[in-house]
């Protein structure tokens, strides 16, 4: 027996709707909540006509479901769970720290360009090129850097598909990405010489060549899970289990998920996803690009920490971060933090320069 609920007793001038806003709740929830606990010959249909009592929730449980009404309304705010270019701004300002135990920390800075165009197919093709490279506050001057960006330079932009869901999968047209790349080739040869350069670039087109190595890659890079993530995350009430890459160019490992929110501030909705590595297998593993068999007696830990910044009027993305941690044997290997800043939308309030 539900002893949930109460009795109200209908008066002469009563209706269904001013008995609801009287309780501060929709005519359509009483209504329902009432036939779930009344009697067969006592269902409400278009109006009161013939009921003499409503069965009512008493006040705890409208209470929940106002507020649970509330943060369906506060989900409302949240970016569409399908891919749209309107999320995104045109031009992004990228900060990326690496930290690592007894070594020197590094930051690099950019810029991102992102453009979007519907692909007839389903979704959108995304064209990509980063740009301005400085090396803790400093361009790039030595000979193999400057080598690497000419032949990053030299395939971009880079033009991605991307379904409505998300995520990266497949290059839009990966013959012209190599055919670029072949026809600056020569001009390349001629400005870095030397068997280093040749080497390099040799190497270079040996890995544009294999066109899931090359999609791997990409897809493994921090920056292309951050920006392109599956829309869905933003929307998960529960946690869940998914492969992500936390070392670039090497093989995804299971983690598990949960996403919270913070609608406090004015402007914006701060979407948090935060994960710990449940994959079993070790560090050197992990940077050898290995994927054991067996189980590994020492196996890494670590953790992932994902921030969205969207404005609550047009659901674009101002801000995003990430950082990923790892540990080796309970100490503390690495950091990689990644900023992301939209240069065309002004800056949130709450904006962080690292995921402390």
């Amino acid at each position: 027996m539900n002893l949930s609920f109460s009795n109200y007793k209908v008066k002469e001038k009563d209706t269904l709707e001013s008995v609801a806003e009287q309780l501060g709740i929709s005519s359509e929830y009483l209504k329902r909540y009432h036939n779930t606990y009344c009697d067969l010959q006592y269902l409400i249909g278009k109006d009161l006509r013939g009921i003499s009592e409503i069965t009512i929730p008493r006040h705890e449980e409208i209470a929940k479901f106002n507020e649970k009404q509330d943060l369906l309304s506060l989900h409302d705010l949240l970016p569409s769970r399908y891919l749209n270019k309107s999320l995104y701004a045109r031009h992004y300002d990228v900060k990326e720290i690496f930290e690592q135990q007894n070594k020197e920390n590094i930051t690099i800075d950019y810029s991102l360009a992102v453009s979007f165009r519907e692909n007839i197919n389903n979704g959108f093709i995304t064209e990509v090129k980063t740009s301005g490279f400085k090396k803790n506050g400093q361009d790039s001057d030595d000979k193999i850097s400057m080598l690497s960006l000419a032949c990053m330079e030299s395939i971009s932009p880079i033009a991605f598909d991307i379904p409505v869901q998300g995520k990266i999968k497949a290059f839009s047209d990966y013959k012209n990405l190599v055919s670029s790349f072949e026809n600056k080739r020569n001009n390349l040869e001629d400005f870095f010489i030397g068997e280093i350069s040749e080497a390099y670039i040799d190497q270079f087109y040996k890995n544009i060549s294999d066109e899931n190595y090359l999609l791997t890659q990409f897809q493994s890079v921090l920056l292309y899970q951050v920006l392109f993530p599956e829309m869905e995350w933003f929307h998960r009430k529960k946690e869940w289990k998914e492969s992500f890459f936390v070392t670039p160019h090497s093989f995804p490992v299971q983690c598990r998920f949960q996403t919270a929110y913070d609608f406090e501030n004015t402007d914006d909705v701060e979407i948090i996803i935060k994960g710990k590595i449940e994959e079993n297998c070790s560090l050197q593993e992990l940077l050898n690009g290995f994927k054991p068999e067996e189980e590994s007696k020492d196996k890494i830990n670590g953790e992932v920490e994902m921030r969205y910044f969207t404005s609550k009027k047009t659901k674009k993305l101002k801000q995003a971060g990430a950082r990923i941690t790892l540990f080796h044997k309970e100490e503390l290997y690495s950091k990689h933090h990644l900023i992301i800043n939209a240069k065309e939308e002004e800056k949130p309030i709450k904006k962080f320069s690292t995921l402390a």
